[in-house]
């Protein structure tokens, strides 16, 4: 017999995991990451780049998102995200012929 979660159970699994993240490599988290990124990019058409460790310019995990052909026009829930990086040039990147992850 399988117990059945809702979305809104997964979520707070989810928001659990990344809140008790290690703070340095751990394979199994990378490849956690490295889905959930995966299922965001399906959802929203980007492309999942790398997952880096926590590192002294940046102690928190990372993930790197490549806007593609099919991305929002106003970015979507991304357009906030690392505001160093401009929406336009973050798509203007991703539709490239050469843009996109690498």
């Amino acid at each position: 017999m399988a117990k059945i979660a809702t979305d809104v159970e997964l979520a707070a699994i989810i928001t659990g995991i990344v809140a008790d993240a290690p703070q340095h490599e751990e394979p199994r988290y990378r490849m956690f990451l490295d889905t959930i990124a995966e299922a965001i990019g399906a959802y929203h058409c980007l492309a999942i780049g790398a997952v880096m460790t926590p590192a002294e310019d940046l102690p928190q995990w990372t993930v790197a998102l490549h806007a593609t052909i099919d991305t929002a026009d106003d970015g979507g829930p991304f357009a906030l995200i690392d505001p160093d990086l401009g929406v336009k040039d973050w798509l203007a990147e991703g539709r490239s012929e050469t843009g996109g992850a690498q």
